[in-house]
């Protein structure tokens, strides 16, 4: 299915990246992009698909983009000795960039941890954050992007775990992807000069999803956390209060969130 360096139509020679491969069909972005990581891609180094057919969300979940509905990216960064501090917040990064993208058309995104952005309360977008090690040595990080543009590329309700929307269906009109490609990478380069900062985090705390409602939260192996969703710490936990007054933060694993008026 991949096909190298298979120039879209349409997509532009100025994209703001270091390099970039762009392909018309693939398998998955963040595949590529890990291989392309190892053989000495430049930070900022960009891949982008107009069809891919196994995309990976988180715990390798199946993503598929369909072509010319939607925006499938992978972006390769090589974080400096500084950034290492703060690896928890890439994948807000990725999804603050496209979050002012989407804002800049008039939208109102939020931010639902860990990894997805929501319009009118349905998902949107998800990212995928992959590390690429030389040994024991962070190499890259691999920041994969998949946006649902156009209503075709939403999947049936029955094939997701969370309710769907696209960009124009929030918008009510049609969106040139390669538009909002080059919005998402431009806030993520600008945000990424402010990781570990309160403005960084302050500003995902702002956008984050049913902030300041009751939640119910089921961590892998574990029974479920029910309480007030607070915020989100600077290393990436979400942090709930439960009924009882503890403070409880919830670090990693596979976390269905869902305001409790919705079920789960």
């Amino acid at each position: 299915m991949d096909e190298p360096l298979l120039p879209l139509i349409g997509f532009p020679p100025d994209m703001p990246a270091a390099a970039v491969r762009a392909y018309a069909a693939v398998g998955s972005t963040n595949t590529l992009a890990l291989d392309w990581a190892a053989e000495g891609a430049p930070d900022g180094a960009l891949v982008a698909a107009d069809f891919q057919s196994a995309g990976r969300g988180r715990l390798n979940r199946r993503w598929v983009t369909q072509s010319g509905a939607a925006l499938a990216f992978s972006l390769i960064l090589r974080p400096t000795p500084a950034e290492t501090a703060y690896l928890g917040q890439f994948t807000a990064l990725a999804a603050l960039g496209l979050a002012e993208a989407l804002e800049a058309l008039g939208l109102h995104p939020q931010i639902k941890w860990p990894n997805d952005v929501l319009l009118d309360g349905r998902k949107t977008a998800g990212i995928l954050v992959e590390a690429a090690w030389d040994g024991d040595r962070l190499g890259a990080l691999v920041v994969g992007v998949g946006v649902n543009v156009a209503p075709s590329a939403v999947p049936p309700a029955e094939a997701v775990m969370f309710p769907a929307t696209c960009v124009e269906t929030a918008l009510g009109r049609p969106v040139e992807r390669w538009q909002l490609l080059r919005g998402a990478l431009g806030g993520m380069a600008a945000w990424r000069a402010r990781l570990g900062s309160p403005a960084f985090l302050e500003a995902w705390q702002v956008r984050l999803a049913f902030r300041g409602q009751r939640v119910r939260v089921d961590p892998p192996h574990q029974p479920p956390v029910e309480g007030v969703l607070l915020g989100v710490e600077a290393e990436g936990s979400l942090r709930l209060r439960t009924e009882a007054g503890q403070v409880y933060n919830v670090i990693a694993g596979d976390v269905h969130l869902r305001p409790l008026d919705e079920g789960s």
